[in-house]
């Protein structure tokens, strides 16, 4: 299939007074957080302020309020590795400083969800779902990738999905996850990378897991000549407009 791209808790206090005078009241809190909120009490016979013992109320509960992150790690292919960037200082980096958060970079040139890359020397993305976790970033990266286009033909969708379902089960139940697809480049067909970008979302959709289609929403515009180091990798350029558009993305994952 070819996705469509250009897309009261009610509580009751009993209290009974001297001489068996009894009081009956409800309470409601308006939400988990909240202490109870007294509505209404009924005395069933008479009493006064001095048979009235004395009611402890409930402290109130103190809100876990869900944490903004300050830390992300990135994982994925050279282009997260830095490829066509001076020194390397590439999309990652760039973020992470936008961003003011702590960052870590787990990119291997050549690597994908079915590819090891790093000349043989690499691994999968799966293979790098423990080092991901093990950074304890608040906020994990998948990118690309579009190395598929050399993998086995129909590998990729079984390893996407194994690869998401796994990191989906893994991670902390705080810990956001946004999953990048591959992006149009002028050594690669469009349709090449939106078969990719299929199964992957396809996968990550599975998993609950946010995708991000970014060739259809074309970060990195594959007939603008100033932004390529080569047919496949951006130059500093690139990466700065790659930044650029996912500094604002976690923006708004850090406020949801």
């Amino acid at each position: 299939m070819r996705t469509e791209r250009r897309r009261a808790r009610w509580w009751a206090v009993v209290a009974v007074g001297a001489g068996g005078a009894v009081l009956v009241g409800t309470a409601i809190a308006a939400d988990p957080g909240a202490g109870p909120e007294v509505q209404s009490v009924t005395a069933q016979s008479p009493v006064t302020a001095a048979q009235t013992p004395a009611v402890t109320e409930r402290p109130p509960a103190v809100e876990q309020e869900r944490q903004e992150p300050s830390s992300v790690v990135f994982l994925g292919d050279s282009w997260t590795a830095g490829y066509g960037a001076s020194d390397r200082h590439g999309y990652p980096e760039l973020t992470g400083e936008a961003l003011g958060w702590d960052y870590d970079v787990l990119g291997v040139g050549g690597s994908g969800y079915t590819l090891v890359g790093g000349g043989g020397a690499g691994s999968t993305y799966a293979e790098r779902i423990g080092q991901a976790l093990a950074t304890g970033s608040d906020v994990i990266v998948v990118q690309g990738s579009l190395n598929e286009r050399i993998g086995e033909p129909g590998a990729l969708a079984p390893a996407a999905r194994d690869t998401l379902a796994r990191l989906a089960a893994q991670k902390d139940a705080d810990t956001r996850v946004l999953v990048l697809g591959a992006s149009y480049n002028p050594g690669t067909p469009a349709g090449t990378i939106d078969d990719i970008n299929d199964d992957i979302e396809a996968a990550a959709d599975a998993a609950g897991l946010r995708f991000v289609d970014v060739a259809a929403q074309n970060w990195t515009d594959p007939a603008d000549p100033t932004i390529w180091f080569d047919p496949i990798h951006p130059n500093d350029a690139g990466h700065r407009l790659i930044a650029d558009r996912l500094a604002e993305l976690l923006r708004d994952l850090a406020e949801h």
